[in-house]
Protein backbone atom coordinates (compact mmCIF):
# COMPACT_ATOMS: atom_id res chain seq x y z
CA UNK A 1 0.00 0.00 0.00
CA UNK A 2 1.14 3.17 -1.04
CA UNK A 3 1.55 6.41 1.37
CA UNK A 4 -2.09 7.95 -0.37
CA UNK A 5 -4.90 6.41 -0.26
CA UNK A 6 -8.38 6.79 -2.11
CA UNK A 7 -11.76 8.05 -0.64
CA UNK A 8 -14.82 7.54 -2.51
CA UNK A 9 -14.18 10.75 -4.53
CA UNK A 10 -11.40 9.33 -6.02
CA UNK A 11 -8.76 12.15 -4.48
CA UNK A 12 -6.06 10.45 -2.73
CA UNK A 13 -5.99 11.07 1.10
CA UNK A 14 -2.78 11.77 3.21
CA UNK A 15 -1.17 9.35 5.43
CA UNK A 16 -0.58 12.13 8.05
CA UNK A 17 -4.05 13.39 8.12
CA UNK A 18 -3.33 14.88 11.84
CA UNK A 19 -1.59 18.10 9.71
CA UNK A 20 -4.34 19.57 8.61
CA UNK A 21 -4.14 23.00 7.03
CA UNK A 22 -7.03 24.15 9.63
CA UNK A 23 -7.25 24.94 13.12
CA UNK A 24 -10.44 25.05 14.73
CA UNK A 25 -11.52 26.73 18.37
CA UNK A 26 -14.35 27.30 20.28
CA UNK A 27 -16.07 27.09 16.51
CA UNK A 28 -13.91 29.25 14.76
CA UNK A 29 -11.47 27.82 11.40
CA UNK A 30 -7.66 29.46 11.98
CA UNK A 31 -6.13 29.33 8.49
CA UNK A 32 -2.95 27.41 9.94
CA UNK A 33 -2.22 23.53 10.86
CA UNK A 34 -3.20 22.73 14.44
CA UNK A 35 0.46 22.70 15.95
CA UNK A 36 1.18 26.49 14.87
CA UNK A 37 -2.23 27.10 16.76
CA UNK A 38 -1.11 25.74 19.62
CA UNK A 39 2.17 27.06 19.68
CA UNK A 40 0.66 30.57 18.90
CA UNK A 41 -1.53 29.81 22.11
CA UNK A 42 1.04 28.96 24.11
CA UNK A 43 2.99 32.37 22.92
CA UNK A 44 0.19 34.17 23.95
CA UNK A 45 -0.08 32.98 27.31
CA UNK A 46 3.26 33.32 28.36
CA UNK A 47 2.83 36.68 27.66
CA UNK A 48 0.25 37.46 30.04
CA UNK A 49 2.11 35.08 32.60
CA UNK A 50 5.26 37.73 31.79
CA UNK A 51 2.95 40.94 31.79
CA UNK A 52 1.53 39.35 35.00
CA UNK A 53 4.46 38.68 36.90
CA UNK A 54 5.69 42.24 35.94
CA UNK A 55 2.51 43.49 38.11
CA UNK A 56 2.52 44.30 42.05
CA UNK A 57 1.76 41.12 43.49
CA UNK A 58 -2.05 40.58 44.78
CA UNK A 59 -3.80 38.12 45.90
CA UNK A 60 -4.95 36.50 42.68
CA UNK A 61 -1.44 36.72 40.76
CA UNK A 62 0.07 33.89 41.97
CA UNK A 63 -3.01 31.43 41.68
CA UNK A 64 -3.12 33.22 38.11
CA UNK A 65 -0.54 31.70 36.88
CA UNK A 66 -1.08 28.54 38.30
CA UNK A 67 -3.66 28.14 36.18
CA UNK A 68 -2.37 29.49 33.12
CA UNK A 69 0.43 26.76 33.85
CA UNK A 70 -1.52 24.07 34.08
CA UNK A 71 -3.65 25.27 30.99
CA UNK A 72 -0.27 25.38 29.35
CA UNK A 73 0.79 21.91 30.15
CA UNK A 74 -2.59 20.66 29.62
CA UNK A 75 -2.35 22.29 25.85
CA UNK A 76 1.49 20.22 25.82
CA UNK A 77 0.11 16.76 26.53
CA UNK A 78 -3.22 17.45 24.96
CA UNK A 79 -1.92 18.04 21.43
CA UNK A 80 2.23 17.67 21.37
CA UNK A 81 1.84 14.45 23.21
CA UNK A 82 -1.24 13.12 21.45
CA UNK A 83 -3.03 12.73 24.45
CA UNK A 84 -6.45 13.72 22.37
CA UNK A 85 -5.71 10.43 20.35
CA UNK A 86 -4.51 7.86 22.78
CA UNK A 87 -7.78 5.75 24.71
CA UNK A 88 -9.57 8.33 27.60
CA UNK A 89 -8.10 5.81 30.72
CA UNK A 90 -5.09 7.91 29.59
CA UNK A 91 -6.76 11.26 30.13
CA UNK A 92 -7.98 9.82 33.49
CA UNK A 93 -4.98 8.81 34.24
CA UNK A 94 -3.62 12.12 34.23
CA UNK A 95 -6.54 13.95 35.16
CA UNK A 96 -7.51 12.09 38.44
CA UNK A 97 -3.97 12.83 39.58
CA UNK A 98 -3.92 16.01 38.49
CA UNK A 99 -7.31 17.40 40.49
CA UNK A 100 -5.79 15.42 43.89
CA UNK A 101 -2.56 17.63 44.03
CA UNK A 102 -4.99 20.98 42.78
CA UNK A 103 -7.43 19.99 45.92
CA UNK A 104 -4.43 19.24 48.57
CA UNK A 105 -2.85 22.74 47.22
CA UNK A 106 -5.66 24.44 47.77
CA UNK A 107 -6.21 23.14 51.08
CA UNK A 108 -2.76 23.55 52.27
CA UNK A 109 -3.15 27.13 51.46
CA UNK A 110 -6.06 27.52 53.32
CA UNK A 111 -4.51 26.45 56.46
CA UNK A 112 -3.02 29.41 58.19
CA UNK A 113 0.88 29.31 58.65
CA UNK A 114 2.53 28.48 61.93
CA UNK A 115 5.64 30.43 63.80
CA UNK A 116 7.63 27.77 64.57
Amino acid sequence: MTTHESHSSGQPKAAHAHHDDSFRLMGRVFPFPVYTGVYIILAISTIVEVLLFELPRGFFTIPAMVIIAIFKAGLVIWFYMHLNKDSRVFALTLLIPTVLVIVCTLFLMAIPPTGY
